[in-house]
């Protein structure tokens, strides 16, 4: 009987997720279970998918709190909050399909949530490192250099996994969507705008900053992925088996390393063990050379071969 609740427990939660070839296994396996239980809680109550986001804000800002407030075991406690913000922002996206109730407003917010959460809690991060390190001035002067680096650096890996991602469900999945086109938001925008309150208008202020910063970066990282997606605008089978042929082993590197998730648990392990810069010097070292030595290359390379390979059968066809 246990075993049978089990399997019947798991099955309802891998169909909450996103599909597995996109999902970050720092998710799929330590943030959205707890996340996946409070979903299931909160389904028959009135809380919606979007409280729920705004609670992941408010854990991320008072994680930040508590780096920033000397007290016993403050560090600790920050990580934990961090933790329990990332758990939330998985909780609003599964909450929401179980209801089968996504929507564009509740993309954007959560767009926002991981702009205000990671931007609270890096700085916090940053900050620990300055306190280290600020003794001789030479040194605290490369701390700096290297900390904006890193931040920097970090934030165009979670954009671009978050592009790419999109841009893989887009080209290998019939129904499923991540995300919207910049120009449709806009419009949808400038449509509701007369309705909208003034603290919904600066969220979609945010969220335009965070998309229209993704979009720049996303056609210098890959120039050819716009001409794909327009030369594919609908669903089919032969280009979705071309892609994933292509860029399925990529894939893979993105979800592993670079998406959010991975940030975020990053952050509350190494900030709540007080050791913040070596996490950093991980993500400046490592994660760099992989970003830039193996991700940017091969992920051009696997947009270039699938643009020819579709081309050259339509062409036959």
């Amino acid at each position: 009987m246990v075993r049978k609740v089990d399997e019947r427990f798991w099955d309802a939660y891998f169909s909450s997720l996103k599909p597995l070839e996109v999902e970050e296994p720092i998710d799929v396996w330590v943030h959205r279970p707890p996340a996946y239980v409070l979903a299931r809680i909160l389904m028959p109550t009135p809380v919606s998918p979007n409280l729920v986001t705004l609670g992941s804000i408010v854990l991320g800002c008072a994680a930040g709190a508590a780096i920033f407030t000397t007290f016993r075991w403050h560090l600790p406690l920050a990580g934990v909050l961090v933790f329990c913000s990332a758990v939330l922002d998985c909780a609003d996206g599964q909450l929401a399909r179980l209801r089968k109730s996504s929507s564009a407003l509740g993309r954007m917010l959560d767009g926002v949530a991981d702009l205000v959460v990671s931007t609270v809690v890096v700085g916090g991060g940053a900050w620990l490192v300055m306190q280290k390190y600020h003794d001789p001035s030479w040194v605290f002067l490369l701390a700096v250099v290297l900390t904006v680096a890193t931040i920097l650096t970090g934030s165009f890996h979670t954009t671009m996994y978050d592009e790419f991602k999109n841009v893989f469900l887009r080209m290998t999945h019939a129904s499923y969507r991540e995300g919207e086109d910049l120009e449709v938001a806009e419009r949808r925008f400038h449509e509701q705008r007369s309705r909208m309150t003034k603290g919904l208008s600066l969220a979609w202020g945010v969220y335009f900053f965070y998309m229209r910063s993704q979009k720049n970066y996303a056609r210098k990282f890959d120039p050819g992925a716009e001409r794909l997606l327009g030369t594919c605008p609908d669903f089919d089978e032969r280009n979705a088996a071309i892609y994933r042929k292509h860029a399925g082993t990529v894939m893979r590197v993105w979800r592993n390393y670079f998406g959010f998730g991975s940030l975020l648990f990053g952050l509350a392990l190494s900030i709540a063990c007080n050791l913040t810069e070596y996490y950093l010097l991980f993500r400046l070292v490592l994660l760099n050379a992989v970003f830039y030595g193996y991700l940017r290359p091969r992920q051009r390379r696997a947009t270039e071969r699938s643009l020819t390979e579709i081309q050259a059968l339509s062409t036959a066809a």
